[in-house]
């Protein structure tokens, strides 16, 4: 029944009646809700559906009116709401309380209920992770005393302004909100109180803009942080900066996904909790084509692989009661010195490293480099080579084109003098038309770098 329909704050219900009460304004335009519907002074706010009644005449004959507004994403339960209120107000009942005996909302508090959810949560176990460490290590220390159902979107934003106050990083802060979001979102539709919370007051909080969340490098840098990474380890910075790798993706690589013959690489799996698992998303499992550098310093690396250690290096793993890796971790590529895969602490000390390492012999990394920046650096280079934009989005196994040109993609002048092969041998795809005649220039015509030649160190 149209009757029972909730009040809508956020579009003008009766246009006569606004242009009585704003002296004949022209209308405002329509704002693309739906077809017709112009905004109201109200239009946006979190409390979109007011459901209406009148109570029971009052001593003086007179009908007091009421209302309660309800989220936006709540219209079925403000309906719900009104058509109670009406009935019992038929009934010849009062159908609210008075405000001295109104109880306080019930509900768990947040830290309770970040429990709660981490433990009913079903997404990938990394997600999880992800999600405990964001929300234990920022949402529980600052708000989890609150009761999950009477935070505001105010209380929300001061949170975030001051995770900025405290220099927290700014892809921090975006991941605690997305995580933040994830519970508000799953504790709505919990049976206890999810109809006493306000809606998810996080969904369209803009974080706080702190420092730049990417750090761009140039080929200089790279090719400095590959030569002052220790030798076992260069090949990680390679498919960091030529296929596009996420650290673990890099860790987890086989000999036998080493397609030298065809120039592939077989994405399948990345490194995780001392084994393995699937990629970061169903289009992270991809077949990337190889340039000849990258398989030329595979080769090498495999030299490496190949020499046996010292007879002081085997005493002494005697001595320690050291025991062979397990047989899955032995086509890895890239191994500690022990023979299992790098963790993602373990390559972030030595990518931090082989940062000062290169600043000090006048190479000036950015302080703030991290592994990720590598794969940034990647896409960047392709865009601004003039790679078609799907091309690019394939190549960097994105689930969206925007997320290729909006999130990943920024503005770089490419110093290929400084490259250590030519475009089409560092990328294995011909070299689009339009780049500079340095970027064609062979790896055999290029300076000589140490770390580079094809020798193992």
């Amino acid at each position: 029944m149209a009757g029972e329909q909730p009040y809508d704050r956020w579009h003008i219900s009766n246009e006569k009646s606004w242009r009585a009460q704003n002296r004949g304004k022209a209308l405002p335009a329509p704002c693309g809700c739906g077809e017709g519907l112009r905004p109201s002074k109200d239009h946006g706010v979190p409390m979109r559906w007011q459901a209406q009644w009148e109570e029971l005449p009052g001593p003086d004959g007179k009908r007091k009116r009421r209302h309660k507004n309800f989220p936006h994403n709540r219209k079925q339960a403000a309906a719900a709401w009104q058509r109670q209120m009406k009935a019992a107000v038929e009934e010849g009942r009062t159908p609210t309380l008075p405000r001295s005996r109104k109880q306080k909302p019930e509900g768990p508090t947040i830290a309770e209920y970040v429990e709660t959810f981490l433990e009913e949560h079903e997404g990938r176990s990394g997600t999880k992770e992800a999600y405990g460490y964001r929300l234990r290590g920022h949402v529980v220390p600052a708000l989890g005393d609150r009761p999950i159902v009477e935070m505001r979107r105010a209380d929300y934003k001061r949170f975030f302004t001051q995770l900025r106050t405290d220099e927290v990083a700014q892809t921090t802060r975006s991941g605690v909100k997305k995580a933040l979001s994830a519970m508000l979102t799953a504790a709505l539709d919990d049976p206890d109180f999810g109809e006493l919370m306000p809606g998810n007051q996080v969904i369209g909080l803009k974080v706080p803009q702190g420092r730049r969340a990417k750090v761009p490098l140039s080929w200089a840098h790279v090719t400095a942080l590959a030569e002052e990474i220790e030798p076992g380890f260069e090949m990680l910075i390679w498919y960091g900066s030529l296929q596009g790798l996420r650290s673990m993706e890099a860790s987890a690589v086989r000999k036998r996904r080493m397609l030298c013959k065809a120039r592939k690489l077989d994405v399948q799996e990345q490194a995780r909790d001392g084994g393995f698992a699937p990629p970061k998303t169903q289009y992270s499992v991809a077949v990337l084509p190889v340039g000849s550098f990258l398989i030329e310093r595979y080769e090498v690396q495999m030299l490496r692989r190949a020499i046996p250690p010292s007879a002081d290096t085997a005493r002494k793993r005697v001595a320690r009661g050291w025991q062979p890796p397990p047989v899955e971790f032995e086509d890895l590529v890239t191994v500690t010195r022990y023979g299992t895969p790098l963790d993602e602490e373990a390559l972030c000390r030595r990518f931090k490293r082989a940062v000062r390492a290169a600043r000090a012999r006048g190479v000036m990394v950015p302080l703030e480099a991290t592994f990720r920046d590598l794969r940034d650096f990647m896409d960047a280079v392709l865009i601004a080579a003039g790679v078609a934009p799907r091309s690019v989005q394939v190549r960097m196994r994105h689930g969206t084109l925007a997320e290729t040109m909006d999130t990943y993609g920024f503005a770089l002048e490419v110093d290929w003098e400084n490259a250590p092969a030519s475009f089409e041998e560092l990328y294995g795809i011909p070299a689009p038309p339009g780049l500079p005649k340095v970027a064609l220039v062979p790896r055999a015509k290029r300076r000589k770098r140490g770390a580079l030649a094809p020798l193992p160190r």
